[in-house]
């Protein structure tokens, strides 16, 4: 009797343990998508103001934000430093939660904001964003964006050596 009792406790103990877990597991994920959902919005909402704008400052202050967090999503320490190499291959690397790309609307908003600063004059301004959009956009998904701005910088280049004459 003594025997069955302990084994009723044990299988009691592992279904709590169990329960606990995955218990714990599961509101995690609903926190993360949470978090994860205000911080897509606030880089949707810096992205759509930066397109929108026609002040210079208030663009550029809008690419800086989106560039920040395009690096920060660059520079992710990958999952698989921390691991003894036994392991990488059966852990795969965590997504990223946002449903845009990040490097994209970056190049963009600098694309917009080069434009307006060649717009009203402010030809360093424009130099500057066109060239970060070649230096940081290197990948062929970007090459849009670099032949955008490496057609403006040059278009730029040329006005600004006509106008020397």
């Amino acid at each position: 009797m003594d025997v069955m009792r302990e084994l009723k406790l044990g299988l009691f103990a592992i279904m709590v343990s169990a329960l606990s877990a995955v218990g714990c597991q599961s509101s995690l994920a609903s926190n993360s998508v949470r978090y994860d959902n205000v911080r897509f919005m606030d880089v949707w909402n810096t992205y759509t103001h930066c397109l929108s704008t026609e002040e210079t400052q208030s663009a550029l202050l809008d690419s800086t934000k989106l560039h920040g967090v395009s690096q920060t999503q660059a520079n992710r320490s990958l999952f698989e430093n921390f691991l003894p190499s036994q392991f990488k291959n059966m852990v795969a690397q965590p997504s990223f939660r946002l449903a845009v790309d990040v490097h994209a609307m970056a190049a963009s908003c600098s694309l917009h904001t080069g434009n307006l600063a060649v717009s009203v004059g402010e030809h360093d301004l424009a130099k500057n964003q066109f060239r970060q959009i070649l230096d940081s956009h290197t990948q062929s998904d970007y090459s849009y964006y670099a032949a955008q701005a490496r057609a403006q910088l040059s278009h730029l280049e040329l006005t600004l050596q006509a106008a020397l004459r």
